[in-house]
């Protein structure tokens, strides 16, 4: 007799698909969405990093909510004016008087992004002690450093560390 021929060679291989695409599902469906899993929690962070009370952080975490919360608003505003400057010179006659009126209020809302980001620094500097304020600075530093080298090499930044 033929392996081929089994019928619960047949009902093993059905059996071990099915299998297969459920897994496959599975891992498909649950997998992380940003960047994993190991990515620590920035409130955490700057609890170990600057020793903080937790007076401290239930002000940095609404500190750090309501800075989010504006500088977003900046950056949709940002995105929807870099769609009307592709609009305006993507059109059959490019208007490049517009969008170069668009670039310049796109440079505006980020700047203002960029003012928001001092803002507010300087109040969760207000929040820290003296011993705090350095090792606030340092990792403000930091991570503005990472943050300008990832905007234009989002993919590249993990082969290099690597």
């Amino acid at each position: 007799m033929s392996i081929t021929n089994n019928k619960y060679t047949k009902w093993i291989i059905g059996a071990l698909v099915l299998l297969n695409l459920i897994l496959l599902s599975v891992l498909f469906f649950l997998k992380p969405r940003h960047g994993g899993g190991d990515r620590p929690n920035p409130n955490d962070f700057l609890k170990k990093e600057l020793n903080l009370s937790d007076d401290q952080i239930v002000k940095f975490k609404e500190l750090r909510k309501a800075h989010f919360k504006k500088s977003k608003e900046e950056l949709k505003a940002i995105r929807t004016l870099k769609n009307e400057m592709l609009d305006a010179v993507s059109a059959e006659s490019p208007d490049t008087i517009m969008a170069n009126v668009i670039a310049d209020q796109i440079g505006i809302k980020e700047a203002n992004r960029e003012k928001l980001l001092v803002q507010h620094y300087l109040k969760l500097q207000a929040e820290c002690t003296p011993e705090q304020r350095q090792k606030l600075e340092r990792v403000f530093k930091k991570a503005m450093s990472r943050n300008k080298f990832r905007k234009g090499r989002r993919g590249k930044k993990k082969k290099e560390a690597e």
